[in-house]
């Protein structure tokens, strides 16, 4: 999938979130995982659980009846649930918008094959760093790098919509631009995650090695923000990464939606407000049309950054025209590579 390809999948993803406007919700379907993550205590947990479909089913059937649209299947390691597949073709008959994290370790030629047949929505592949060394002591996972090269090939050649996803911590804090480049060899896009600070729900989240100073935060920020402005392949929307620095410097303008329009459900199907706040409530037994909850008090991309898609369909169509200069400048500079690599042959 080159720069053209995927920005076409980017618009059309962007054109069905305008579409309905919905709730979105963050879907742990195994607490297993094959990495040992620094910034993760997931795979510390002993009491192991995977969400079987009927389970699945009947969640989703709860979700799409309270008008949630969209659903990231996560973990542990996704791919490790054996159901998977029956849970994609599912969330996608019902009409879900559906994405998928994954450290990318399980990812064949047959397994890209069943993703491309289950309409699956998006891929993200973890890619923490260029330097493979640095990547297997991030992930704990032996040659992490080089699997999730191959996977982001199988997924590629089987049309399968694949980007990747990079945690912000103290191991590529100084080499964010590096990662970028790489990645853009590859022919695929980036988003970012800021570092996650210690929270807790049904498992715990970051540690030392995302605990960093404001001032780094907020060099790599701006640094991102100018990647992002030279037309490298960075899907973050440039109004969240602008609001994730004013929010640095205590001037944030946007609020997050978490338990409101966003929620995590977890493997024993208890769903959270958010990875800060609010205890866990069996989904059968939760409400959905409570008053509405804004927050600023965290800066975790995968609640904050969605929440500025999710606020009207007129917001969202604002906020999707703001970004459409930074795809302009990535399908020149898309170009300018075709052009050189034609001359070059």
């Amino acid at each position: 999938m080159n720069m053209f390809e995927m920005t076409k999948t980017l618009l059309f993803l962007g054109s069905k979130l305008i579409s309905f406007n919905e709730k979105c919700a963050f879907f742990a379907i195994n607490n297993t995982c094959n990495s040992r993550c620094e910034m993760c205590s997931i795979w510390k947990i002993k009491d192991k659980k995977v969400v079987k479909f009927k389970e699945a089913k009947k969640a989703l059937d709860i979700l799409h009846k309270n008008k949630f649209g969209v659903v990231q299947i996560t973990g542990g390691e996704p791919f490790l649930n054996p159901d998977i597949f029956k849970i994609i073709k599912y969330a996608k008959k019902i009409g879900f918008i559906v994405f998928i994290p994954t450290n990318g370790t399980l990812i064949t030629k047959d397994f890209a094959d069943k993703l491309a047949e289950s309409k699956v929505d998006q891929i993200s592949i973890s890619l923490h760093h260029n330097n493979p060394k640095i990547f297997e002591r991030i992930e704990g996972h032996k040659n992490i790098l080089n699997k999730a090269l191959q996977s982001i090939e199988n997924l590629k050649e089987k049309g399968v919509p694949v980007s990747a996803l990079c945690t912000i911590s103290k191991y590529n804090v100084n080499d964010i631009e590096d990662v970028v480049k790489f990645v853009e060899k590859i022919g695929i896009a980036i988003s970012f995650s800021t570092p996650i600070t210690k929270t807790e729900t049904s498992y715990s989240l970051g540690g030392d090695c995302t605990n960093l100073k404001k001032n780094e935060l907020k060099k790599v920020i701006s640094k991102i923000i100018k990647l992002k402005k030279e037309g490298h392949n960075i899907t973050n929307n440039m109004s969240y990464l602008n609001d994730t620095l004013s929010s640095l410097n205590g001037k944030s303008k946007y609020k997050c939606y978490g338990g409101s329009k966003l929620f995590y459900l977890d493997w024993n199907l208890d769903i959270y407000p958010c990875m800060f706040k609010g205890e866990g409530i069996n989904i059968n037994q939760a409400s959905f049309n409570g008053p509405e909850q804004l927050c600023d008090k965290c800066l975790i991309q995968c609640f904050r950054g969605p929440s500025l898609l999710l606020k009207s369909r007129i917001e969202t169509i604002k906020l999707l025209l703001k970004d459409s200069p930074y795809y302009v400048n990535m399908f020149k500079k898309e170009a300018k590579i075709l052009i050189s690599n034609k001359n070059i042959k």
